[in-house]
């Protein structure tokens, strides 16, 4: 049975209204999730879930070991190579851990490091997650939708033609690039909407032993006749070409003949593959005018669509749904609808940012391009080829250009460094300082940023600080005992949201730190409010007045409003869920 009124109402099933769903579903509110499709993608489509969207998956109980188990082989992963076919001459390499220093700090910021998991494996696992009377109703398409007393009527349309109408209080647009709620609220997509047309063939094929040890995540092949890059799903099985063209799509369909061709070409040999589907799309960089009207939002591929150039669309929609989620729970607990606003004041920025960042890698590929015409003439030949292979200076030149394609493969400042500004953050006049925003990340615990992580321990289990925030309360988290007055009046506030987790981390303490990495994070000894979302509200001294402290939480609860249940009332100390 369809209920015929729920809380949420979330249009489209790919990963990121499923990800809506379950956060929702956690947090207790009620969905109806559709999807215009008969089931879940079976083609690749993206593959890399980012350090932040793997600790988002953590935090919702999908473990990283579930998601590791289906994903590449870490060692596959390693090597971006430029070639001339795929089985044919490395051209330059691009190593992942060049640097062990700098990689092994990467792997110090994060519980969860980045995964290559193709997106259809992704979906399985987010779909077998879900509670069964939460799972989506599958060929039901979203037409329309009209304000109803609190909330909206949407008109729904089922597989067969027939339509029913669901009543909800809000409604979120997870339903990709032509999103039909985008257009309902009048919001249009800004930026470049053709950068580049593909065909993208899907295949199936082993290919490990023809590669030898050149096994790499990415191939781009420079033979123009068959331009493009074979991404590396799994090496043994699962891969996926895509063809750039010099000319538009075709308006009446693909010569599947003459890609296939082209397909082979590309790989440089003849072997076995099984070609399981054909298909087309532009790469664009455009974000949504608008992320919400009144109780309408968008989130993901709906809200922004960027060039594949860094992996960040699918990672920016997680971050969208983890940021909103917990805010529609609130307001739908009593909080004020003014708490929604900030969804569109804090991600949409993050959107524009990362759109930018990658097409401008886009673009800077072709310096890769550029080095390896070793003739000037302006097209990139087997003549190239072959002067290249014979002139060692030549190799330098392009090896330097592809290692200043780094933004490309290295975006954790853009993934682990989000920080927002709005109404629900309080400044301290203290900047987040980076040296490259979009390369680096350096653990900081400025308001607006998120918490940083560290291992702590409890009892004999090994926790990240980030376990120790909860999607349903505000964190107060110190690194130091607390004064009898502020511990008093933290007992004393009764208002804040849903309620609050007071952490104390130190040793000799139910928490505290498992190694020197929490103290050189959290070594000034500030109190932190953080929110439900791992972000960082606001940032106290440890000994400060608790008119201080009585101040801040003034600023925040306005947003907030209204009142808890009783049952989350006040504070928990040294308490929390992990």
């Amino acid at each position: 049975m369809i209920p015929k009124k729920t809380d949420v109402l979330i249009v489209g099933a790919g990963p990121i209204g499923l990800m809506t769903a379950i956060m929702l579903q956690r947090l207790g509110v009620e969905t109806v999730l559709i999807e215009r499709r008969a089931g879940l993608h079976d083609a690749p489509q993206a593959h890399v879930i980012s350090a932040r969207s793997m600790e988002i998956c953590r935090s919702i109980g999908i473990s990283d070991a579930r998601l590791r188990a289906k994903a590449s082989n870490p060692m596959d992963t390693i090597f971006i190579r430029w070639v001339d076919h795929l089985l044919g001459q490395d051209l330059g390499v691009y190593s992942m851990i060049s640097d062990p220093a700098t990689m092994k700090r990467m792997l110090s910021q994060t519980p969860t490091p980045v995964c290559n998991l193709s997106q259809d494996q992704f979906e399985r696992v987010l779909f077998d997650q879900m509670p069964a009377a939460a799972q989506p109703l599958f060929e039901h398409s979203w037409q329309s939708y009209r304000p109803h007393q609190d909330g909206y009527i949407s008109q729904i349309e089922r597989g067969d033609g027939t339509e029913f109408e669901i009543s909800s209080r809000f409604i979120i647009a997870a339903d990709g690039a032509g999103s039909r709620v985008r257009s309902a609220i009048g919001a249009q997509m800004e930026g470049p909407d053709q950068i580049q047309s593909y065909v993208t063939i899907h295949f199936h094929a082993d290919l490990r032993k023809d590669l030898d040890d050149r096994v790499g995540l990415l191939y781009w092949i420079m033979d123009p006749e068959c331009a493009g890059c074979f991404i590396a799903h799994n090496i043994d099985q699962n891969w996926v070409y895509m063809n750039a063209l010099r000319e538009d799509l075709p308006a009446n369909g693909i010569d599947e003949s003459l890609f296939e061709a082209r397909l082979r070409r590309a790989i440089g040999s003849d072997v076995a593959i099984d070609i399981k589907s054909f298909s087309t799309w532009r790469m664009t960089a455009q974000v949504s005018s608008a992320y919400q009207k009144d109780g309408v939002f968008l989130v993901g591929d709906a809200a922004h669509r960027f060039p594949p150039t860094g992996g960040l669309g699918m990672n920016t929609g997680i971050q969208d749904a983890h940021n909103l989620t917990w805010k529609i729970a609130m307001v739908l607990k009593g909080a004020s609808p003014a708490l929604l606003d900030t969804y569109e004041t804090e991600r949409r920025p993050s959107a524009v940012s990362n759109s930018r960042q990658s097409h401008e890698n886009f673009l800077k590929m072709s310096e890769v391009e550029t080095s390896l015409d070793t003739d000037g003439d302006g097209v990139i030949s087997a003549a190239d080829f072959t002067s290249l292979k014979n002139d060692p200076e030549r190799q330098v030149q392009v090896q330097a250009a592809i290692q200043r394609q780094a933004k490309h493969f290295n975006m954790r400042g853009l993934d682990l460094g989000v920080s927002y500004t709005s109404a629900l953050i309080v400044p301290d006049g203290v900047p987040p300082i980076v040296d490259d925003p979009i390369c680096q990340y350096e653990p900081s615990t400025v308001p607006g940023t998120r918490l940083p992580h560290a291992w702590l321990k409890r009892g004999d289990r090994q926790i990240s600080v980030l376990d120790l925030v909860r999607a349903d309360r505000f964190l107060v988290l110190a690194s130091k005992p607390l004064a009898d007055a502020v511990l008093s009046a933290l007992d004393g506030l009764k208002d804040l949201g849903r309620g609050v987790d007071l952490v104390i981390v130190l040793e000799g303490h139910e928490i505290a730190p498992a190694d020197d990495q929490f103290d050189e994070i959290f070594a000034e000894d500030h109190i932190l409010i953080v929110r439900p979302d791992g972000h960082i509200a606001a940032r106290l001294p440890a000994d400060m007045p608790t008119s201080l402290l009585q101040d801040t939480f003034d600023k925040i609860l306005p947003i907030l409003g209204g009142k808890p249940d009783d049952s989350s009332r006040g504070t928990r100390r040294d308490e929390t869920v992990c």
